[in-house]
């Protein structure tokens, strides 16, 4: 037997190197999406591939410090397209290649041609989640046939992972790449039980999202505060809006949120308070909601805070909560 492992101090200081080691090279991670997002901010997906072809270029590199990092970043972006470098080096890697397919596919215009890539990418991965979930969308099934397909893509990222990974890595699950297109069939897995009404399911979905990755990138918790509204519970609502301190005073969907949170308390007063606030995040939404003026059947793809643009998109969020609730919207369209 060798002297260190004999020695208990050593194996523990060993193993203390080997967990500051992993907790590093995440960091390293967690710097690098930073760098790049700060670089590119805007589109998520754009960004997102760039951080794909990135993640490529820096490989076994060490760096010691986050300006290192940006500076070899800077270097990489100046230097020649970062996805052709990207592509010299990973043309023999089917799952890389597969992802960029999938990439394409969630940006093509035409929805043949996307499931043209997408089928390509399973070819080439068919573990890719992205491509599994971009294929259960565009293929033309029934409902309940769509959410069944969308709940085994999930659940297969899922067994993919495997349970360690997943208890590991909760709570930061947006800032791996891996992960992403998981966080994404949840999304649609959300979307698709509120689509058919099953309304409790959709919130355990969302609920677990959250739990994955609590800072919520994807922006989940306003549908997720709009079915706890139409479901009417309000200390889940309440609790929810507790998670994410301050979004009232800027964010229209939680401003116009805590006012159907005071009604359905029976708090008159309260109500009639965060109405007054709710007003001056955004006066436009109370039309709507009130339901004076009718929504565009295509929202904006982009909002200014605090103007009509914002207020149809506040409006989509919370109309499934309004429907469920015909009392409120008739107390709102009374106040003055």
């Amino acid at each position: 037997m060798s002297r260190k492992r004999r020695n208990p101090s050593a194996a523990k200081a060993r193993r203390g190197r080997i967990r500051a080691e992993k907790r590093a090279r995440r960091a390293k991670l967690s710097d690098l999406c930073d760098a790049v997002i700060a670089a590119y901010p805007g589109c998520s997906l754009a960004t997102e591939r760039i951080l794909h072809d990135l993640l490529v270029l820096i490989e076994g590199q060490e760096f010691d410090s986050i300006e290192d990092l940006k500076a070899r970043l800077a270097e990489l972006i100046h230097s020649a397209p970062v996805y052709e470098m990207a592509r010299v080096l990973k043309q023999q890697d089917p799952k890389w290649r597969a992802q960029e397919l999938a990439y394409e596919a969630m940006e093509a215009d035409d929805p043949f041609e996307a499931l043209r890539l997408v089928s390509e990418a399973k070819k080439l991965d068919p573990d890719s989640t992205d491509a599994e979930r971009l294929m259960v969308a565009l293929l033309p099934m029934e409902l309940d046939n769509r959410i069944q397909l969308m709940r085994e893509v999930v659940r297969k990222a899922e067994r993919n992972f495997g349970e360690k990974f997943l208890e590991e890595n909760k709570g930061h699950f947006w800032g791996m790449l891996s992960t992403r297109p998981h966080m994404r069939a949840m999304q649609d897995l959300g979307a698709l039980l509120t689509k058919a009404d099953r309304l409790d399911e959709a919130i355990a979905v969302y609920e677990r999202m959250l739990e994955l990755n609590p800072n919520d990138n994807q922006g989940v918790r306003y549908a997720l505060l709009a079915l706890y509204l139409a479901t009417r519970r309000e200390e889940g609502a309440t609790e929810l809006l507790k998670r994410y301190p301050g979004e009232e005073d800027y964010s229209a969907v939680c401003a116009w949120g805590r006012v159907i949170i005071h009604w359905l308390a029976n708090r008159e007063t309260d109500a009639r308070s965060a109405l007054v606030h709710a007003r001056s995040v955004n006066p436009f939404v109370e039309g709507y909601l009130a339901g004076k003026q009718q929504a565009p059947e295509c929202l904006p793809s982009f909002y200014h805070p605090g103007d009509d643009s914002e207020a149809q998109i506040a409006a989509a969020e919370l109309s499934l909560a309004c429907s469920r609730l015909p009392e409120f919207t008739a107390w709102l369209s009374k106040q003055q």
